[in-house]
């Protein structure tokens, strides 16, 4: 079960077609006419552009062009059509954007990565302060390229929200990061990332994850789904309703980046995860800033007040877990302990 948009890749349009351009405003149209009159035999009709073009060189030429803003790029949409298909009103729909077609062309390592499931999984250790034995394991992804070169997180996901494949990327990581824990034979807790916008429906979106997670015989109780970019929530709603989901299965459910921002604190309040993971921000040289240390004394309290689990990430100094551990955060994690490693 799952929805093309989730399980396959856009491909950029191939060969000669027929290209018909519309604006937001005529001026976008005048500008492009005499920017590219001269490399392609334009029509200049009352309100759109049409010429004749290889699509991918048409993409490219104007991706170099560095006269236009990207406000423009994303008020200027385009409609290739075959050579013998007459425009009508239902095609239409099959129009977007330049800026897409252009992100889209820039995203070939990330299509490619997609296309043949080259997605590795490291693992950082995350360690419980009472005893500081290995209680579980961040799933971090990253793409490997056609190359053989790495391509960041930060990378991918920027690339695939620029190219509407975020759904596709998300989805990818979370079951490579199940399959490769099951590969590793690890037995302690995992911790898996997940965009929320990445799903509209989590009863239809996170069906093969669930079942995946089955096939693999893990302990559901085992699984943390840890929701990213907590700062950029938007439609709270929308994140209970994938929290209850995941809860209502037997996975546990944790917020990241709680303090970087007076909404993290709105989310907390709402949802209740099981687990709250500090912002690395109020970590990183708390044993010698008064203000950070009370404001992590604050979070451990609300946190614990609503039953939830303290994690702090990325300690790096003995200075730092020393000053979390005296305020109560229960695990942490951070290269003092271990970087992000293949290695188990």
């Amino acid at each position: 079960m799952g929805c093309q948009k989730c399980t396959s890749t856009p491909t950029l349009p191939r060969g000669i077609k027929n290209i018909v351009m519309l604006a937001a405003h005529e001026y976008m149209l005048q500008k492009y006419y005499d920017t590219f009159k001269t490399r392609y035999s334009i029509m200049y009709e009352d309100e759109y552009l049409s010429f004749k073009a290889d699509f991918e060189d048409f993409i490219k030429q104007t991706s170099l062009e560095k006269d236009f803003t990207q406000v423009e790029l994303e008020n200027i949409t385009i409609l290739p059509l075959e050579i013998d298909e007459k425009l009508s009103f239902s095609i239409y729909k099959r129009s977007k954007t330049l800026s897409y077609y252009i992100n889209l062309y820039n995203a070939v390592d990330l299509k490619w990565i997609l296309d043949n499931n080259s997605i590795i999984t490291l693992f950082q250790p995350i360690i419980d302060c009472s005893t500081m034995d290995v209680v579980a394991y961040e799933c971090l992804s990253r793409g490997l390229k056609q190359d053989g070169s790495i391509m960041s997180p930060v990378i991918m996901f920027e690339s695939a929200r620029k190219s509407d494949m975020l759904f596709t990327l998300d989805r990818a990581c979370r079951l490579q990061s199940l399959k490769n824990a099951k590969l590793k034979n690890i037995e302690k807790n995992i911790f898996i990332n997940f965009t929320p916008t990445s799903i509209y429906n989590p009863v239809f979106c996170l069906h093969d994850t669930v079942e995946y997670a089955k096939e693999l015989k893990f302990d559901f109780n085992n699984i943390v789904f840890e929701v990213i970019e907590t700062e950029r929530v938007e439609n709270i709603a929308h994140l209970k309703n994938i929290f209850n989901f995941y809860i209502e299965k037997g996975f546990r459910v944790a917020l990241d980046d709680v303090g970087s921002g007076y909404s993290t604190l709105n989310v907390l309040a709402e949802l209740k995860p099981h687990i709250v993971k500090i912002d690395i921000a109020l970590i990183r040289g708390i044993d010698r800033d008064p203000t950070k240390k009370a404001i992590v004394n604050s979070l451990v309290y609300i946190a614990k007040e609503i039953g939830a689990t303290v994690l702090a990430e990325g300690i790096e100094t003995t200075e730092e877990f020393e000053m979390v551990k005296s305020l109560g955060v229960n695990l942490v994690q951070g290269y003092l302990f271990g970087k992000p490693s293949a290695d188990v």
